[in-house]
């Protein structure tokens, strides 16, 4: 899988604070994740999400034209302390786990 990021400012942002926190193997892992809904014709479009700390996506395959055009989106979200590990639903995340979170997970 090819991952495309637009806003490479941010993600590096958030790799320092995967990485000062402690949490980069929680990032990582997620991103290892989305590698597993592609193969060489598929690419993954990385951007800022209004969630803190947190990443946008859309999942693209190539057509018979050779195009790129969406197959499905998502979000690679971080849950902690500040969305109550992602229990709930509530801000400032608005998307919720099945049981609390301090990390990434990938919503779609």
């Amino acid at each position: 899988m090819t991952l495309e990021i637009l806003d490479k400012d941010y993600y590096d942002d958030v790799v320092r604070f995967a990485t000062e926190s402690g949490q980069i193997d929680s990032l990582q892992a997620q991103l290892d994740y989305l590698s597993t809904y592609s193969d060489e014709r598929c690419k993954c479009v990385l951007y800022k999400d209004f969630a803190p700390y947190s990443f946008a996506f859309k999942m693209k395959m190539k057509n018979e034209a050779g195009e790129y055009v969406r197959r499905f989106n998502g979000g690679l979200i971080y849950h902690g302390s500040h969305d109550n590990g992602g229990v709930g639903g509530g801000a400032p995340t608005f998307s919720c786990t099945a049981s609390p979170v301090q990390g990434w997970k990938v919503h779609t």
